[in-house]
């Protein structure tokens, strides 16, 4: 089937053509091209279609749920937002119910929403000391063995672990094996055993600044490693709470448009109504935007792409220029897919803008999944 999809790209009308999801030209399309095609004119800002490598929930549904409904309404949640892929994020929890989630996803026939890649596991190898949210029963030590079953029973992407952890460089080298990206977060780490899993192959650092040391002056950790690392790429959670505006903005300074990429961290409350609900094996409290344990411990976000986005540009963290590289090609190169470009060859994804910044068309695989 072929799409055209109509918008403005680096300031020119343009459209882009797209056969059975996949990009086949950028330009002016012809009376040949439009023949037999939809049209889908949106009038708006035309970006690559978000990529959002942390999502633990939205629209009330939690990938804890381990099923295939909550899948696709979380899916269905944030293409409202202007995602387009998105790993479904995990958080420490009992082998079962980790095998049991990771279990739950398969191939599906009609989707509803944003593509799945795959997983994130949050945990369970993480800090107990900087566990932030996640339950301290679950938390546990890094294993070989533990990974390569999860890896066998679902399509894990990224692994965040600590790597301070016993038998983390061990961990580390079988997620490279299995093809898994390493990322370091909630943590304890000095600079120096950050860099050292840096070196044996881990990419990233999980929400970047959060259950982690921050900067210090003579006791660097691996905040700072994960700044000071060029080959380094880093999850930033701009919603306003997580990070503060002059600290987001000094890691795009130092990491560059290449070394970004935003994330949501987003729980079920996504479009949910103020109030209490259960995440990670607790309540949580929806309050003033924020998400919380009783204690005040921030449990995930209520955040979405598309006001990541507008934080990010309202605060002066990054360019309009530097969107398409921080929302959607940074975390698209990271997985090894070929998303997050408007370009031939690149999947279909797009996202279109209205001049306030609002999402107001996404598009996944060349098919229209949300028209505001």
């Amino acid at each position: 089937m072929r799409v055209v999809v109509r918008g403005l790209i680096d300031g020119q009308w343009k459209d882009v053509i797209a056969e059975d999801g996949w990009i086949t030209d950028v330009g002016e399309a012809g009376m040949g091209q439009l023949t037999g095609a939809r049209l889908i004119d949106t009038a708006g800002r035309l970006l690559p279609g978000f990529v959002d490598v942390h999502v633990h929930g939205g629209g009330g549904a939690d990938v804890m749920d381990a099923s295939m409904d909550a899948f696709e309404q979380i899916a269905m949640t944030h293409a409202r937002h202007g995602t387009t892929s998105l790993l479904l994020t995990t958080v420490a929890a009992s082998r079962e119910a980790t095998l049991a989630t990771l279990s739950a996803w398969r191939k599906p026939g009609k989707w509803r929403g944003a593509d799945v890649l795959g997983f994130h596991l949050e945990g369970p190898f993480i800090h107990p000391e900087r566990r932030g949210a996640h339950p301290a029963e679950y938390v546990r030590t890094p294993s070989q063995e533990e990974l390569r079953a999860y890896a066998g029973a679902g399509a894990v992407r990224i692994l965040t672990l600590a790597p301070e952890l016993p038998s983390a460089d061990e961990t580390i080298q079988a997620a490279h094996e299995l093809g898994i990206v390493v990322s370091l977060g909630h943590s304890a780490a000095t600079y120096g055993e950050a860099m050292r899993a840096f070196d044996l192959g881990a990419k990233c650092a999980t929400h970047l600044f959060n259950a982690m040391d921050g900067l210090h002056h003579r006791r660097p950790g691996l905040a700072a490693a994960a700044l000071d690392r060029a080959d380094a790429m880093v999850e930033l959670i701009l919603d306003g709470v997580h990070v503060h505006p002059a600290l987001a903005r000094l890691a795009m300074r130092i990491k560059g448009r290449h070394g970004v990429m935003l994330v949501t961290d987003a729980v079920s409350v996504v479009d949910m109504p103020e109030g209490r609900y259960w995440f990670a094996g607790g309540e949580v409290v929806y309050e003033d935007g924020a998400v919380r344990r009783p204690d005040g411990t921030l449990a995930g976000s209520a955040l979405t792409m598309e006001r990541a986005v507008q934080v990010g540009l309202a605060h002066g963290v990054f360019l309009p220029s530097d969107v398409p590289y921080v929302a959607a090609a940074n975390a698209a190169r990271l997985l090894g897919e070929r998303r997050g470009r408007i370009e031939r060859g690149y999947r279909a994804d797009l996202v279109a803008l209205s001049a306030e910044g609002a999402v107001t068309h996404t598009i996944v695989g060349g098919r229209l999944v949300h028209c505001a």
